[in-house]
């Protein structure tokens, strides 16, 4: 981690410490190397567990003032780089530039490059990446034969487009690699088995998506992504139907369906279960809220209605996560 610089806008730096700040109390990697900082313009910690082939970096904080985080990109590979909270804007020489907010995803080869990542000053931030090198990539190239070809001829390429959504199998992922339950002896074979599931499900979305694909014109995307917005204001109560929410958008049914499912990879109510029943689960872990509490805060008026859908979601109940 030592690669990486944080500079204010009067082009002062910030210093990072070793070990995690006393008071943390934010999502961990169970192993990881720290380093953090801490001072009355940002509260940043860096996280990040090396393994064969492979490398995980959690970084979470939050700022007072604009920041730009500099790093240089030292080892040919497959990154990926998701927004947990919040947005970032990230520029690498080698592959330009980009905006993810919350929920999206990006994923590159790129060869050693140097890399400016712009968080503004707003509330607190968490992103997770991952780099695969290519013998870890080599591994799978008899399931992902595009990957043969792109190891020895497009050494800086996006995969999928621009980046996209991610799929609620993802977010899954990295919500099981920020809860490793393993002891020391165990979990760094569970990090890498987690890791390689997640490099199949990026894999999966960019070379063997629906091949079917309809038309967007750019209000209809725009529309797209504000029915998401809208939804997300229903995650405690009854969401809008369909045909309401295609209205409320101004595009017809279809369209909306079908659209969302290309954006979001997943259906509309699909999406909006998965938003609840995550959101429920961050405040089983990080809060002493009582489950009846929980379960009308995600849009359950009955709690047994929400341990039903928490435990098809999970397969596990809410009790049993807390215990």
């Amino acid at each position: 981690m030592n690669n990486i610089e944080l500079t204010l806008p009067d082009n002062s730096i910030l210093e990072f410490q070793p070990g995690l700040p006393l008071d943390y109390k934010g999502p961990l990697i169970r192993g990881a190397a720290a380093v953090s900082v801490k001072t009355n313009l940002a509260d940043i910690v860096l996280q990040q567990l090396t393994g064969d082939n492979y490398f995980i970096r959690l970084t979470t904080g939050n700022l007072f003032k604009k920041l730009k985080a500099k790093n240089w990109i030292a080892q040919y590979g497959l990154y990926s780089y998701f927004i947990l909270k919040n947005e970032a804007r990230k520029e690498i020489n080698t592959i330009g530039k980009f905006h993810l907010r919350k929920d999206q995803y990006i994923c590159y080869f790129t060869e050693g490059s140097n890399c400016n990542v712009l968080f503004e000053k707003k509330e607190d931030f968490k992103l997770i990446e991952f780099f695969y090198s290519p013998k870890l990539l080599e591994e799978l190239t008899p399931f992902f034969p595009e990957l043969k070809t792109l190891l020895q001829e497009s050494p800086h390429t996006i995969l999928n487009g621009k980046g996209g959504w991610s799929i609620p199998s993802m977010k899954e992922i990295t919500n099981q690699i920020l809860d490793c339950p393993y002891d020391e002896t165990t979990r760094q074979f569970y990090y890498d088995l987690k890791v390689r599931e997640l490099l199949f499900q990026l894999l999966e979305v960019s070379f063997k998506g629906s091949t079917k694909s309809y038309h967007f014109t750019p209000f209809e995307i725009a529309r797209i992504h504000e029915a998401r917005t809208i939804l997300e204001k229903h995650i405690d109560k009854k969401p809008p139907s369909i045909r309401s929410l295609s209205k409320q958008v101004a595009i017809n049914e279809f369209k909306l369906k079908s659209g969302f499912r290309k954006y979001f990879h997943a259906g509309i109510f699909e999406w909006l279960l998965e938003q609840k029943m995550q959101q429920a689960r961050q405040l089983i872990l990080n809060t002493n809220k009582p489950v009846k509490e929980i379960a009308s805060l995600v849009g359950y008026p009955r709690t047994t209605n929400f341990i039903t859908a928490f435990r098809r979601q999970f397969g596990i109940t809410p009790g049993s996560l807390r215990r």
